[in-house]
């Protein structure tokens, strides 16, 4: 049995996950037929990544690809 005064602790090297699985969807149209595909990111990961709420970002198409970047101001 543990101590009244023992604190569990949480894991310092936790395991980054370099690859996150969505869903296209859409976001309906007030009746418009065929509304364009979506995807909603979300989660507390994008800002250990440097995305935060309000944030402007730089999204470029590449082979395929939607690179996201932070938008930066120089």
């Amino acid at each position: 049995m543990a101590k009244h005064d023992s604190k569990s602790v949480a894991a310092v090297n936790k395991a980054v996950k370099t690859e996150r699985y969505y869903t296209v969807g859409y976001v309906p149209q007030r009746g418009k037929r065929n509304p364009p595909p979506a995807i909603n990111l979300k989660g507390r990961w994008l800002e250990a990544l440097g995305f935060f709420s309000g944030q402007p970002v730089l999204i470029t198409v590449e082979h395929g690809r939607l690179i996201i970047q932070p938008e930066i101001k120089i």
